[in-house]
């Protein structure tokens, strides 16, 4: 199958761009913002209505805008005063720099706007660029893995769901991409911070509502890889190997007219199901380690920042408190010659105030003898963390690694495929051992994979969800890796 693209400006007029170089480039982009809100709602708008509506949003902007230096405004078009003529200078600038088209209306002498189909594409990746809304996350494993399924088991449109998922695993990796570099970008900016509350802004605020909150917190959590990884590669081994499949995915392609011939269908599907197979198998655990390794070294950076920051205060407050401090320590004779030295400089006082937290119940008081203290027995300190240490390391050993393993292979002895609700659970060490096998499931120390279900079960009182254990396949039964 043959690729070729077109030159960008047999596509966009050659000074399109123009607009981002004059000195009213901000005019110009919010104005471009103007025309977008607007046909969001028409299809063509009257010249008339786009003028009055740059009046009403750019009024301020016209009014201090010089446009003496835009080549493609006449001297005679320049004469004009008064913010109409500046809407309509912005109107023709745009027409002549390819950005909106003009016709009449049929039957009359109204003049409308329209957009070319690349002003609307470019207008709204730049409104992308600052929106600080928070973008919705689109599930971009669960829709493989939905798109793939349903086509399989109604053995129908495969070609579409093919394609679908092709698209979502592309933008999956994208996204994975942004995902680094927004926490690269987040870790370089640390450098120019200089105060301990912008740390916390930039952590708490930007970070977590752009990164943690928009992508970060989903593919960890309900769009999980390691969850919909064994079924999508399933799905697409049997598609790769099945004669059948291949022949409809072939004919479905051909009669879409996305190919010429089978020939061209054939060699772009096995294309297609290699990729997604192999960005699945291969590829996402590396990115998704790397975005681990940077996330945290990031969080380590910023409470490393923040604490600098605070033990490191060179501003005059920052010396006060360092000052109070030390009084607030010091005791007897020391604090009296430090508070006398202060007196000389500054007044201290003591300040407080009263909200709607301050009310309270007084308590009543009783009047008891001084009590003594109980005094800790030599080495007690250590004797506790000893404990805490011991009680760690068995708790290490009940719920290794190994155990998990043996649980399994004891509950699928004999079986390539079990169901949760088959599984013995006679006692609670058995259901925190369930739900470990369920979270490894699917991993490269482990001989199986989990497909889930929406079901919700009931095993010997415990509710838990309908989950088939698979076998990989070279620990299937009876055969030898």
């Amino acid at each position: 199958m043959s690729f070729w693209s077109m030159n960008l400006f047999e596509v966009l007029p050659w000074n399109m761009f123009s607009v981002f170089t004059s000195k009213n480039r901000a005019l110009y982009v919010e104005a471009l913002f103007v025309l977008r809100k607007a046909f969001k709602q028409e299809m063509t708008i009257s010249k008339s209505d786009l003028v009055s509506m740059l009046i009403f949003n750019l009024s301020g902007m016209m009014v201090d805008a010089d446009f003496s230096e835009d080549d493609d405004i006449t001297d005679e078009g320049k004469e004009g005063a008064g913010l109409s003529a500046s809407a309509h200078f912005i109107l023709r600038h745009l027409k002549n720099t390819g950005w909106i088209e003009t016709e009449y209306q049929p039957d009359s002498f109204t003049e409308n706007v329209t957009l070319p189909d690349y002003t609307v594409k470019i207008i709204n990746l730049l409104y992308s660029l600052t929106d600080e809304s928070t973008r919705e996350y689109n599930s971009y494993v669960y829709s493989t893995y939905s798109n793939l399924k349903t086509a399989d088991q109604e053995q129908n449109n495969y070609v579409n769901a093919l394609t679908n998922a092709y698209d979502k695993t592309v933008q999956l990796v994208d996204e994975l991409k942004t995902l680094h570099g927004n926490i690269r970008r987040f870790h370089q900016k640390l450098t120019d911070i200089s105060t301990a509350n912008e740390v916390l802004r930039s952590h708490f605020d930007d970070y977590r509502n752009q990164v943690i909150e928009q992508f970060y917190h989903p593919i960890k959590t309900f769009d999980s890889v390691p969850r919909f990884r064994a079924p999508i590669l399933d799905i697409l081994s049997r598609w790769l190997t099945s004669p059948d499949i291949q022949e409809q995915l072939c004919e479905q392609a051909v009669l879409q007219h996305k190919y010429r011939t089978k020939e061209e269908a054939a060699e772009d599907i096995i294309l297609k199901i290699g990729y997604i197979m192999d960005i699945y198998e291969h590829h996402l655990d590396e990115m998704l380690d790397e975005i681990d390794r940077k996330n945290t070294a990031y969080t380590r950076a910023s409470a490393e920042k923040m604490q600098y920051l605070l033990e490191n205060d060179r501003s005059i407050k920052g010396k006060v408190v360092e000052i109070l401090k030390q009084v607030s320590a010091s005791r007897g004779q020391r604090r009296s010659a430090l508070l006398e030295k202060m007196s000389g400089i500054c007044k201290v006082y003591r300040q407080g105030y009263i909200d709607e937290r301050s009310l309270y119940a007084r308590t009543a008081r009783e009047r008891g003898g001084e009590g003594t203290s109980l005094e800790m027995a030599p080495g007690e300190d250590d004797a506790g963390q000893a404990a805490l240490e011991d009680f760690l390391e068995r708790a290490s050993k009940v719920y290794s690694h190994e155990r998990v393993m043996s649980f399994m292979r004891d509950a699928m002895a004999g079986t390539d495929v079990l169901s949760s609700q088959e599984i013995l659970l006679p006692d609670d060490e058995s259901f925190i051992m369930l739900l470990l096998a369920s979270i490894k499931g699917g991993s490269r120390n482990v001989f199986y994979n989990i497909e889930f279900t929406t079901e919700y079960i009931e095993n010997n009182g415990y509710r838990i969800p309908r989950m088939l254990f698979i076998r990989k396949g070279d620990q299937r039964v009876g055969r030898t890796a």
